[in-house]
């Protein structure tokens, strides 16, 4: 008799097979500008990407092709979306919510339906994070926003008992989280680089040339396993609720 897999297995699937779909639009932009070059030297080296060549500042080009689409189908519904039903998980651009205790302001809010949790997201351009500590720019501002007791204690008086924070700067996703009434923190919870896949993409729409070819199960197996059950919106409060 074929054992049954649990319903969270072919949720994660599911979503992991939209995460890789929304990783096409990355590249295929770049494809679109003519600048394929520029991607390779992005996912090839720790060059920052070059405003001029996406004709946008590096930043505001990242969240728009890479971070935005990455969430939405991580199941954080972009508000803008017909999907979006004005409830549920979704991400807020620029959230205010914290302007009486902080002077700066994360760049996100993940709205989620766990109603003891407060997530937030710091993003930064292409390669402005680096796993071998050359350059952890989002990270930093995570530390700063983890590390702040006002902080912490304007979350606890919101009844709130996690305070979740992701860096990522498109490619590289770094998960952050301290329980607010205790004081307790973890750093780097989970780390996870999408460079390699989204290589794996540029070649496969031929925006970059050369390498190995790589099925679509196969990207979506490693999403499943690798990335999906940390960051997607049905499993973030969980995850981190297992590392305390």
């Amino acid at each position: 008799m074929t054992q049954e897999r649990p319903l969270d297995t072919y949720k994660e699937e599911a979503i992991a097979g939209r995460v890789r779909k929304q990783l096409t639009v990355f590249p295929l932009k770049f494809k679109e500008l003519g600048e394929g070059g520029e991607l390779r030297s992005v996912l090839k080296t720790h060059k920052t990407l070059k405003g001029p060549k996406v004709h946008q500042a590096p930043e505001d080009f990242t969240e728009q092709y890479l971070i935005e689409p990455v969430l939405h189908a991580l199941r954080y519904i972009n508000p803008i979306s017909e999907q979006y039903e004005g409830e549920g998980s979704h991400f807020v651009r620029r959230p205010t919510t914290f302007d009486k205790v902080e002077n700066k302001q994360p760049d996100y809010k993940l709205e989620t339906d766990d109603p003891e949790s407060v997530c937030i997201l710091e993003a930064k351009a292409a390669n402005e994070e680096q796993f071998d500590h050359s350059k952890k720019r989002a990270t930093e501002d995570i530390r700063k926003y983890i590390e702040v007791n006002t902080f912490a204690k304007y979350i606890e008086s919101r009844e709130k008992r996690y305070l979740i924070a992701i860096g990522t700067d498109g490619l590289r996703w770094t998960l952050w989280a301290k329980q607010v009434r205790t004081g307790e923190t973890l750093e780097e919870i989970t780390m996870v680089d999408l460079s390699d896949v989204v290589e794996v993409i540029a070649r496969k729409e031929n925006v970059i040339e050369g390498g190995r070819t790589v099925e679509n199960t196969d990207i979506r197996r490693w999403l499943t396993d690798e990335f999906v059950p940390a960051f997607g919106a049905p499993f973030l409060v969980e995850h981190v609720q297992d590392h305390f």
